[in-house]
């Protein structure tokens, strides 16, 4: 049978979590689809993580002023006439106001947070172009509970919304077959972009503020990169800060932290906190999203608000000292996504809505 076409509508398909999840969900439909992908900042990167099996195409479409972009995308519409849209976050919105306008139903769409302008609260005229616009999708998908009660309330939106879990791959993030080398001292973690709204800045205040020693391992890039390590060298902890960059498998570099931290300002259901916890690692976090709901209730011990550099060493601290927590927190964040994001199970939800968009 002649495989269906979906089209993909990113602001940028770089390395971040719902373009690693776009990438999976790809995979796992096989050759049922063909894919066709657009990334408005022209940054494909993610693309690397799509097995070669998988048909798909790039299409060079950039990023135009908002009623230029959707007449554009209407074109690209009804030329290409995929079986399924598929568009990712505010960036994305133009595509979906070119949906709505050719009367199309066949779009899912999906919101995964916000950036920095909305980490706080919503903009008046982005929410009500969500209201007017998102209700012809045949699904609104959200990650997140806090993104669930947004939805609702502020956009509006009942019927259409669904809240679905990330999923993580058990095999490829497991734990280390032995505790990291004591003589190398406590090692921190955080898995990212080097984005403002990430607050890496925090994360380096606090471990300058720890009493125990602590070595801090930085994977991801962004152009928060050169305050970084400026900051680093403020602090005096230079020595101690390791900026990895991007990396295209994080798995094992996980088996080499002692803990993980997630410094952000804003989530909702963050992928690199599901992945340390399959690595079977205690995590500290700032209490952004639905982290708390994400881990176990007896390992929320660790979680801070947002910003508290002081706090956020405290815990750290806690952690640095006391091994039998470390492991006994590790054993039972991985027991937790053994029970609820096994990675097929997950996919799967999103799976059964696409097929059902897509169907005549």
């Amino acid at each position: 049978m002649k495989p269906r076409a979906a089209l993909h509508v990113f602001s940028t398909l770089g390395r971040g979590g719902p373009q690693v999840r776009a990438m999976q969900l790809c995979a796992q439909l096989g050759g049922e689809f063909k894919h066709m992908f657009v990334a408005l900042d022209g940054n494909f990167d993610a693309l690397e993580l799509l097995p070669r099996s998988i048909a798909h195409e790039v299409l060079p479409v950039a990023r135009l002023p908002m009623l230029a972009s959707i007449r554009r995308f209407a074109k690209l519409l009804r030329e290409r006439q995929p079986d399924l849209l598929l568009t990712y976050n505010w960036g994305a919105i133009e595509a979906v106001a070119a949906a709505r306008w050719l009367g199309m139903r066949a779009f899912v769409h999906h919101e995964d947070g916000f950036g920095a302008v909305e980490q706080v609260r919503r903009l008046r005229r982005r929410n009500w172009l969500r209201r007017a616009l998102l209700r012809s999708a045949a699904a609104v998908i959200v990650p997140s509970q806090q993104l669930l009660a947004i939805a609702q309330r502020e956009w509006r939106l009942t019927d259409a919304v669904r809240c679905l879990p990330n999923g993580v791959d058990l095999t490829r993030f497991a734990p280390a077959s032995a505790p990291p080398a004591a003589a190398r001292g406590f090692t921190i973690g955080t898995v990212g972009g080097l984005r403002g709204e990430k607050d890496h800045a925090t994360l380096l205040r606090a471990v300058a503020l720890m009493k125990q020693p602590a070595r801090v391992l930085l994977i991801g890039d962004g152009p928060m990169r050169p305050q970084l390590a400026a900051l680093a060298r403020e602090l005096q902890i230079e020595e101690r800060v390791t900026l990895a960059g991007a990396c295209s498998d994080p798995a094992p570099l996980y088996r080499t932290m002692d803990a993980f931290v997630l410094s952000s300002r804003t989530e909702q259901m963050p992928l690199s906190l599901l992945e340390a916890m399959a690595s079977g690692l205690p995590c500290a976090s700032t209490e952004v999203g639905d982290v708390r709901a994400m881990l176990p209730q007896s390992c929320g011990g660790a979680i801070v608000p947002p910003g508290a550099a002081a706090q956020l060493g405290a815990a750290l601290d806690e952690l640095a000292t006391d091994a039998a927590r470390r492991s006994r927190e590790g054993g039972l964040n991985r027991a937790h996504c053994c029970a609820h994001y096994e990675l097929t199970v997950c996919l799967d939800r999103f799976l059964a809505i696409y097929r059902q968009a897509a169907s005549p």
